[in-house]
């Protein structure tokens, strides 16, 4: 049977979780197709799994004509079935403002909600028969040449502790505000900081600190997810470096606020993720696009209170420093 998978918007970290759906498909005897956009080419390039991928410019076609563009995609490829999963965990697990359940409470969201994003995606595509052993880690394929760069890269930091840190993700309640108390705390760790062009402005306090590297804005989203391998431990917001680490077994402390370790790295390796504490809408699972106007902010009027008061320094600090002892 030929698939076809609908996928083309979505966050990187979205795009991520269909990584274990497709490997399924194609084990057992399937042919895969998938539509996904120009960051979705970043995840799936070089994926064995895949006998065709087309990218796909979002904003090119309107939301309301996608399903025929879908259909028309389908007949085109002579695929037996397709598997739209638009939007499908962002409207099923975390919610939209104009959702009537993002104003439920917050137990009612935590039933509705509290569910793995990765075994949801299998759900949405019926795909939920005898899956094996651990079917749900998510994977990258990487070039030798590729693996070849990041390893010289890394010899350089030989009987060292090396951190990757993943600065931000899409919104404030995905940017922690301790990055410097916690490294100031591990001399002896090298911190590898990556992100986006504008993490660049969180690295600005370490401009003259060696014990940090900052790769903001200077690497791919592969180079940082593969890096993810190399290092001795990734720490990551809910976003798609978290993602990228589940690749692999390097242990990972996911900084979760509005999710939940079920909801994210429940099937990941040597996983060491912290859930906000202390903060009573927390997790809210709701997607933010304006913490200033959705969010309840810490004193800096600027940090919702699930990052500022949830995930204190010391508890991070304990969790490396746990890790640290099992080298």
């Amino acid at each position: 049977m030929r698939y076809l998978i609908c996928r083309p918007a979505g966050a990187l970290g979205d795009c991520i979780i269909v990584t274990p759906l497709i490997r399924y498909l194609k084990q057992v005897g399937n042919e895969v197709y998938i539509l996904t956009s120009l960051q979705g080419d970043e995840i799936y390039r070089n994926n064995p799994n895949l006998d065709k991928v087309r990218v796909h410019d979002k904003d090119s076609i309107p939301n309301e004509a996608l399903r025929d563009f879908f259909e028309s995609l389908k007949v085109a490829y002579e695929c037996d079935k397709m598997i739209d999963l638009c939007e499908s965990i962002e409207v099923n697990l975390s919610l939209y403002p104009a959702d009537p359940r993002y104003n439920y409470t917050k137990q009612e969201r935590f039933a509705m909600c509290n569910r793995n994003f990765y075994e949801e995606t299998f759900r949405l595509a019926g795909c939920q028969g005898q899956l094996g052993s651990q079917p749900y880690l998510p994977e990258m394929f990487f070039t030798p040449q590729e693996e070849k760069q990041m390893q010289k890269f890394f010899k350089q930091f030989k009987d060292k502790f090396v951190i990757l840190w993943g600065l931000s993700g899409s919104a404030r309640n995905k940017t922690y505000p301790y990055v410097k108390e916690v490294i100031d705390k591990i001399p002896d760790a090298i911190f590898i900081t990556v992100g986006d062009e504008l993490c660049q402005i969180l690295e600005s306090p370490f401009i003259k600190n060696e014990q940090v590297i900052r790769k903001s804005g200077l690497w791919t989203f592969r180079e940082s997810a593969l890096a993810c391998k190399y290092a001795n431990l990734v720490i990551s917001p809910d976003t798609g470096l978290l993602h990228a680490s589940g690749c692999f077994d390097t242990p990972k402390i996911g900084l979760l606020t509005h999710t939940t370790r079920e909801n994210i790295t429940k099937h990941f390796k040597n996983d060491y993720s912290l859930e906000a504490e202390g903060v009573s809408c927390a997790p809210c699972f709701r997607i933010m696009y304006n913490c200033g106007c959705q969010c309840n902010l810490a004193e800096d009027f600027i940090t919702p209170l699930c990052m500022f008061l949830g995930i204190i320094p010391d508890r991070i600090i304990d969790s490396i420093e746990k890790i640290k002892a099992n080298v």
